[in-house]
């Protein structure tokens, strides 16, 4: 189906003309996005003729009001094409392998539902692609709340702290080089060949596909580059136990990534899990041996302090130091939940299988 799109004037973006002719194709995993996917699809309308732009949305049979989103995005924009594949598997990897499968374009763009680009963000990083030597470009993600409350507001701030996710470079909020190699990025531009060499996204990773994915890209001695002219942004959770089961879920597909490709390893990844695993040494050395009871409270206490001093920091910067005693739980479900999780699982027989 076609779709006519609205070129937005006043983009923040140095867009110059492209060097070649590839058809784009952006590619969307989506379920009951109803909140997000259209604000989504204005945001990416419009950033190349309708005749070499398309957008496929990979919808994992949504129950709620998404496809009808969608469809009132098709009937203002006629020109373009917009199609919409059926995922009934419901996660990611498999979502990203069955739009790109489908894709038109030589040139894929990575987006999410969730999430919502800035003017330009696909024209910019395409036009990184095919001017730099990067096999995988993308940009700033800048983490917002997902709903206009105390607790959401902390939990966007600490997902977007180095105390709450270490040194993830597209996810720090610190300004940096226009343009650097990173270890990977959120929503990336690639070619499909690319994709195709690679052997497409492991659909065993239900989460962390695309940091294995560019890791695999890194391996293969090209690099992944964040371009910072621009940025998206995406919603972050709005409750503890939600974020508590996002990070659990983050740790657990971490180990099993990490357990994949066990090079793929960084300091940042073991931070949490080894915190978590003296918290249980010690508490059980605690019940028969009195020095690791004072041991504990001594490791309890460095975090408490190292946690105040971070969430003074968070909060300081964003000027909201009325959210600082909501940071440390959220500091401390992030870490808990995480580190727990990947412990788990790097312990649980059986290794995951290679696509």
């Amino acid at each position: 189906m076609s779709i006519q799109t609205v070129v937005k004037e006043s983009s923040p973006l140095n867009t110059s003309s492209l060097i070649n002719d590839d058809t784009v194709s952006v590619v969307i995993p989506c379920y009951n996005e109803e909140r997000f996917i259209g604000k989504a699809l204005e945001q990416l309308a419009g950033q190349f003729p309708p005749q070499r732009y398309e957008i496929i949305v990979v919808d994992g049979l949504s129950s709620d009001r998404t496809r009808a989103v969608i469809g009132e995005f098709q009937e203002l924009h006629p020109d373009l094409r917009v199609s919409i594949v059926d995922n009934p598997a419901r996660n990611i990897p498999t979502a990203l392998n069955l739009g790109v499968t489908e894709a038109r374009g030589a040139i894929i763009a990575r987006m999410d539902a969730h999430a919502v680009p800035c003017d330009g963000y696909i024209k910019r990083c395409v036009e990184v692609l095919v001017t730099t030597t990067a096999c995988a470009v993308g940009m700033p993600c800048i983490v917002r709340p997902g709903a206009d409350t105390l607790m959401a507001r902390a939990i966007a701030i600490a997902v977007s702290h180095p105390f709450g996710i270490g040194d993830a470079t597209y996810r720090l909020a610190e300004a940096g080089p226009e343009q650097e190699p990173v270890d990977t990025v959120a929503f990336a531009c690639f070619r499909k060949e690319l994709w195709q060499e690679l052997g497409g996204f492991n659909e065993t990773l239900l989460t962390n596909e695309d940091y294995e994915f560019n890791y695999r890209i890194r391996q293969s001695g090209r690099p992944v580059l964040l371009d910072r002219t621009g940025h998206s942004q995406y919603f972050a959770r709005t409750t503890l136990p939600a974020l508590a089961r996002q990070y659990w879920r983050y740790g657990g597909w971490k180990a099993c990534m990490i357990r994949l490709q066990p090079r793929s390893i960084k300091v940042r990844h073991s931070v949490a899990p080894l915190f978590v695993l003296s918290l249980i040494s010690l508490g059980i050395a605690g019940l028969f041996w009195g020095p690791a009871r004072w041991l504990l409270l001594a490791d309890l206490a460095l975090y408490v302090f190292a946690t105040i001093i971070a969430a003074s920091s968070a909060t300081s910067r964003h000027g909201l130091r009325a959210l600082w005693f909501l940071m440390p739980p959220v500091f401390a479900t992030i870490h808990l939940t995480w580190g727990a999780s990947f412990l788990l699982h790097m312990l649980t027989p059986g290794a995951v299988r290679q696509k």
